[in-house]
């Protein structure tokens, strides 16, 4: 540590950002693709048809329900809304579950292709892809490191506002240091949010020994902090659930007033005389994750005793995990929080890159550390992005009758990001930056082609139906594949005294 407190807050930044800023890079960027996650999903299963009128979908639903779940111990129904057209029923006999997608014709079943869906990115910012709990707890060490970060970052600038508004383009490395200070102020509420409330979701997990204090357990705690509804009572299987829910949609539309309101109905015990209907109303009127929940008898329709209330530590536990996903958030919000997200990205990947050109500015000898650092940074900042591009293009590309086509679609991410990283070790560090930027533009602009020469019926009934979701997601991928290719060119023909400093390989200096 330095001998001043300055000092010590600007070593503090340095080596807080630099121990784990690739996986900081990785959660962010993870995670802020998950702000679209159903628009995402949606988009990679455009067998799925757009639903335009709720009327009689749910009675459809029980229909079916009523034909293939028969003795079922639950039902479930997902009915589409503002954000997805994704319309299916699911019933459950023990641990063997099966779902059904709705098409919009009476009586039409799709079959849209397997994949992990957008849902895949919000897992994988938090699990990294590991089994357990492991990744939790990693993702929650890189929330607190990140929150150092930010509150040191905040003294290591003596001019805090004039460092906002100025932005030199002359040389790269202080173009990139401007910028750098420019996200850190913007980015700043945001950051400490996303942070805080990363490790709020998960403050049982990380402090166990108060769960076990207080309640013999996490789960434990969990339950008497959320108190969930009663055990129903077992009876022989001998009723009939409701066929017509126009009894029960009066007695919702009179607590939730307006149109589509109601996201899933669950049937528990169905055919119990004490089974149970629960409707969770759509998760945009709270900032808690947790939306309101009606419960009604699955036979007759009268409302039952409903949940009860939670305690004030699980209510904040909830508003925290709201304000992480943004559920409530309406369209305008969400882009504004995705911009964020996106600054917050280049913010860490700034602060890598700058880290590492300014010890080579310090240092006469070049070390295998520096190496490594720099080989590091082009296959996270440049490499994670194709692997992104790459998963999308899978989703297109693979098979649709292979088994476990999800878990291909991972592989694809995970392998092309493999690559990126034996890449970066293979080319010079100039060249590695150019070609992985111009493959990610490559990718991006291959996308809607490679949609349109598949069915280009899809891009008609979207331009038709004004289809914003379908219609949305390629204008986006092709502005970004221009702004990817727009900086490899960039890069390309920048001079070599405007670079950042480039470290050979500990192999080509002893060649030379």
């Amino acid at each position: 540590m330095k001998p001043d407190f300055r000092k010590s807050m600007v070593w503090l930044h340095t080596y807080s950002g630099l121990v784990l800023g690739w996986l900081l890079f990785t959660i962010f960027l993870t995670g802020t693709l998950s702000y679209f996650n159903p628009e995402m999903t949606q988009w990679m299963q455009p067998e799925l048809q757009r639903v335009t009128s709720s009327k009689n979908t749910i009675n459809r639903s029980l229909a079916v329900l009523h034909e293939k779940g028969t003795n079922a111990d639950r039902w479930r129904i997902y009915l589409p809304n503002s954000r997805t057209q994704k319309w299916t029923v699911q019933w459950s006999e023990g641990r063997d579950r099966h779902n059904l997608d709705l098409g919009v014709q009476v009586g039409s079943i799709i079959t849209p292709r397997e994949t992990a869906g957008g849902n895949f990115f919000r897992v994988f910012h938090y699990t990294l892809q590991l089994r357990g709990y492991g990744g939790r707890y990693i993702a929650g060490i890189a929330a607190m490191f990140m929150l150092v970060a930010v509150f040191s970052g905040i003294f290591t600038h003596r001019r805090f506002f004039r460092d906002f508004f100025t932005v030199r383009t002359g040389k790269l490395l202080k173009t990139l240091t401007d910028f750098h200070a420019l996200a850190g102020v913007v980015t700043i509420p945001f950051c400490v949010m996303i942070c805080t409330s990363g490790i709020m979701i998960y403050v049982i997990m990380y402090m166990p020994w108060s769960a076990e204090y207080y309640a013999g357990g996490e789960r434990q705690l969990g339950r008497s902090l959320s108190p969930g509804l009663s055990q129903i009572v077992t009876t022989k299987p001998d009723t009939q659930p409701l066929m017509d829910f126009s009894a029960v949609q009066t007695q919702v539309n009179e607590s939730w007033p307006g149109q589509k309101q109601i996201e899933v109905i669950t049937f528990e015990q169905p055919y119990n005389e004490n089974g149970r209907i629960i409707v969770q109303r759509v998760n945009e009127h709270t900032l808690s994750y947790q939306t309101e929940r009606l419960v009604f008898s699955a036979q007759s329709g009268k409302p039952l005793t409903g949940y009860s209330s939670v305690s004030t530590s699980a209510s904040v536990r909830r508003i925290f995990f709201g304000l992480h996903e943004a559920h409530f958030a309406s369209t305008g919000l969400r882009w504004l929080l995705f911009l964020l997200g996106v600054m917050s990205s280049a913010l860490i990947a700034t602060g890598s890159i700058i880290w590492l050109n300014k010890r080579l500015d310090k240092v006469k000898k070049r070390h295998l550390g520096h190496y490594i650092v720099e080989r590091l940074n082009i296959a996270v900042i440049a490499g994670l992005p194709l692997a992104i591009v790459a998963f999308f293009i899978g989703n297109r590309l693979l098979p649709l009758t292979i088994e476990h086509r999800a878990a291909f679609e991972v592989q694809v991410f995970l392998w092309v990001w493999c690559l990126c990283l034996a890449h970066s070790f293979l080319r010079s560090a100039r060249k590695a930056w150019v070609e992985q930027l111009f493959a990610v533009s490559v990718g991006c602009l291959l996308i809607p082609l490679i949609d349109l020469l598949q069915d280009s019926q899809r891009l008609v009934g979207a331009l038709r139906e004004l289809n914003v979701t379908y219609l949305g997601f390629n204008i986006f991928i092709v502005i970004s594949g221009f702004v990817f290719m727009q900086t490899a060119l960039w890069l390309k023909k920048k001079p070599l005294a405007l670079l950042p400093y480039q470290v050979s390989s500990p192999v080509s200096r002893q060649k030379k």
